[in-house]
């Protein structure tokens, strides 16, 4: 009978539990109060979650080399706010704005916007009703 008390004590616990999903914040990997800008030409870009990735690749100058963006918003935020593959085509040159890694010397940008060639401005979360993810 205790056996059969604790089975159904451990299925009740299991009932009511409700996972919570992890998430980090970003102050811990960027540097939020700083704000980098970098022209570029669009290399690779996966609509993934947690965060979607933008590979641009910068020459000339100091901020030359292969530079990584993550989203502020999940993959599936953007995708709600309207972006496709077809958005940001391979080899389009951009402006991307965004706050720089805490880990010195990366190339890398938590990127809220991305400006094309003809001064359109896209959201790479935070801003225009894609959420931060």
């Amino acid at each position: 009978m205790k056996a059969h008390a604790a089975v159904l004590a451990v299925l009740f616990v299991l009932a009511v539990t409700v996972p919570a999903p992890a998430h980090h914040s970003f102050t811990n990997f960027w540097f939020m109060d700083r704000e980098v800008e970098i022209t570029g030409v669009v290399k690779e870009v996966k609509l993934v979650n947690p965060h979607s990735e933008l590979t641009v690749e910068v020459t000339g100058g100091p901020q030359a080399g292969t530079w990584y963006i993550t989203s502020r918003a999940t993959g599936s935020g953007l995708r709600r706010g309207g972006w496709t593959p077809e958005t940001l085509p391979v080899g389009t040159v951009v402006k991307v704005s965004g706050n720089p890694s805490r880990k010195e010397g990366a190339k890398a940008l938590a990127a809220g916007t991305i400006t094309l060639p003809d001064g359109k401005t896209l959201s790479f979360g935070g801003a225009e009703g894609i959420p931060q993810g």
